[in-house]
């Protein structure tokens, strides 16, 4: 499971109607018009490929703001598919959502190891010289193919098979955006976590925090703010307020939810306390914890696993707590016991001289 799987799931509509009368939606007034419409019918793939190259660009013009960039979804997908790949004797290998569609297995990988190599060689070039060409924007769209694996459990047919009406769709996007919208003060943070908030719902990581707005891109046709927008926004807020931003559980700096329409290049941002105050959105918190350990985990048998890590977590910070007291005596009566015997000598010293 993860946050968005949860509150889009009718199973879970008390949830759904909660988030609906805590935070009332507010008044929405978007225009714009459609300004990069589809070129194919990926839309997945294109959506994907978009949100890889947006966060590559933004890197490329706040190098030092950027935080928390790790490793990419596809690099996941990449070592499942290659250990797969390689483990297998047959000729052969199965791909696509039906896996009923043979490839061989030699030349597979072979394409496989290359177009990751190029993926890795394509992005430093682009932080490098910003310079938006076809073969960054195919790595981009290999990289969503790659993606397709962790998150579906499946090897995309057409991996490493990227089409020129896909290439111009991205270009399109990535051409539509007005970098205004997305300038970084202090921090910048691509695919932000929330400790163990994110742990609490299964797994969740939002798209980007610039400064104190956390924003969520949206590659539709349809220029609309839906409930479930707001739920999502709403929800990565709640999580940061239980588990902080990435491994900082006391850093807690988002003000503002936005929703980006890449198709539309319009960015639509509104100050949290535009939906609640301060003391609403912290029982909600609570609640929300005590709805999804016994809604939603219990339901699927894993609550007393949820507990069980959340036991490890407090053994842990204590015995993290401990170890630095010992380090701390440790080291103060280490200090004390040389100053002691500095002490000693001088004395021993001065009694020499003096005779």
């Amino acid at each position: 499971m993860s946050l968005t799987s949860i509150i889009s799931d009718k199973r879970f509509q008390e949830l759904r109607d909660k988030f609906k009368t805590v935070f009332p939606r507010p008044q929405i007034n978007l225009t714009g018009e459609l300004v990069a419409p589809p070129q194919t019918n990926n839309h997945s793939i294109v959506g994907q490929a978009f949100d890889y190259l947006f966060r590559f660009t933004l890197e490329q013009r706040h190098k030092a703001k950027v935080k928390s960039w790790g490793g990419w979804v596809a690099d996941s997908s990449y070592r499942m598919i290659t250990q797969t790949v390689s483990a297998t004797n047959s000729k052969t290998i199965m791909v696509g959502y039906r896996r009923d569609i043979p490839k061989d297995r030699k030349e597979f990988l072979k394409m496989l190891e290359t177009e990751y190599s190029n993926a890795k060689q394509n992005y430093q070039k682009y932080l490098a010289d910003g310079i938006l060409t076809d073969d960054i924007i195919k790595s981009a769209l290999y990289l969503s193919r790659l993606d397709v694996t962790f998150r579906a459990g499946m090897i995309d047919s057409n991996l490493g098979n990227e089409s020129e009406h896909d290439i111009k769709d991205v270009r399109q996007l990535i051409s539509v955006i007005n970098h205004d919208h997305f300038k970084v003060d202090n921090h910048c943070f691509l695919n932000p976590t929330f400790g163990h908030g994110s742990q609490l719902v299964g797994g969740a990581d939002a798209d980007l925090i610039i400064d104190d707005t956390l924003i969520d891109i949206k590659v539709s046709k349809n220029l609309a703010v839906e409930r479930d927008h707001l739920n999502q926004t709403i929800g990565y807020y709640i999580l940061s307020l239980i588990g902080g931003v990435n491994n900082d559980e006391n850093f807690k700096p988002i003000k503002n939810v936005g929703l980006y329409f890449a198709r539309h290049g319009v960015l639509w941002k509104v100050p949290l306390s535009t939906f609640a105050d301060e003391k609403t959105f912290l029982d909600f918190k609570d609640w929300f914890i005590t709805y999804i350990e016994e809604k939603v985990w219990q339901r699927s048998g894993l609550l007393d696993k949820i507990k069980s890590a959340k036991a490890d977590r407090q053994e842990k910070t204590k015995k993290t707590a401990k170890k630095t007291t010992r380090q701390t005596t440790k080291q103060t009566k280490k200090k004390s016991t040389t100053a002691k015997k500095k002490t000693a000598k001088r004395q021993t010293k001065k009694k020499k001289t003096s005779r």
